[in-house]
């Protein structure tokens, strides 16, 4: 696992990345004013199911969108890529399979502590989760629900929080300090309204269970990919049992 960010210098980093950043924002915000406006125009009082459903097909939209981009500014090696990384999913599946059980195992754990903390500290569930399960209520939006959870959401997040804040900025600020920041950001992205601070350790765990996998993989996205599609594909399945 070459973990140095030696021999590397500025113009080696794919500065054209960072633009998937701004790519995802701007594309979201034009989708969800668009929505939203389709929305009021034939809802006088368009109730928070709606408005959750309208918020997600936009998000789906700006990451498909995002993704189609990164795709393009690699058209020429994409081939090369796509490959290598499903040729290591193959040579490599049963680490990823392990980093998985470490995630799901340590997050149960975690979750069993919690219940020893004083109520005022406790959460049944994380106001993320919360979220997503109103898009559970509508089963005709089960699909798109799957769209974001357990295919683009986990590929667009390991684009930008591993591959760019690591594999990029890593060349220059170090792949370990850039992992950590990967860690605390991509955490950060999904307890932002936490109501306990100790939802931050829910995500906290699996963070850093995909930037480990992503550095001892040599940076190859497909082990940190393949680990939080999966992840996600459970809670998609698990959830779907609960509430069905």
């Amino acid at each position: 696992m070459k973990l140095s960010n030696k021999g590397y210098r500025f113009k080696d980093i794919a500065w054209r990345d960072l633009l998937l950043i701004p790519i995802i924002y701007i594309v979201l915000l034009i989708f969800s004013m668009v929505g939203f406006g389709i929305l009021n125009t034939h809802y006088t009082h368009p109730d928070k199911l709606m408005q959750s459903m309208m918020a997600t097909v936009a998000q789906v939209m700006s990451y498909i969108i995002a993704i189609l981009s990164f795709y393009l500014m690699h058209i020429k090696s994409f081939p090369k890529r796509f490959s290598n990384g499903i040729n290591y999913v193959k040579k490599h599946w049963i680490f990823l399979i392990f980093m998985l059980l470490i995630a799901l195992g340590a997050s149960s754990l975690y979750e069993w502590l919690m219940q020893f903390l004083p109520k005022s500290l406790q959460y049944s569930e994380t106001q993320n989760e919360l979220a997503l399960n109103q898009l559970f209520k509508t089963p005709l939006f089960l699909p798109i629900a799957f769209l974001l959870i357990v295919i683009v959401a986990p590929i667009v997040e390991e684009l930008v929080f591993r591959h760019i804040l690591i594999g990029e900025l890593g060349k220059k600020f170090n792949f370990i300090f850039m992992g950590i920041i990967s860690a605390v950001t991509f955490t950060l992205l999904h307890v932002s309204g936490a109501k306990s601070p100790f939802e931050f350790g829910a995500y906290f765990i699996l963070a850093i269970i995909l930037v480990v996998s992503y550095l001892k993989a040599k940076r190859n996205l497909a082990a940190s990919m393949t680990i939080h599609i999966l992840n996600n594909l459970i809670s998609f399945i698990w959830t779907l049992f609960i509430i069905y």
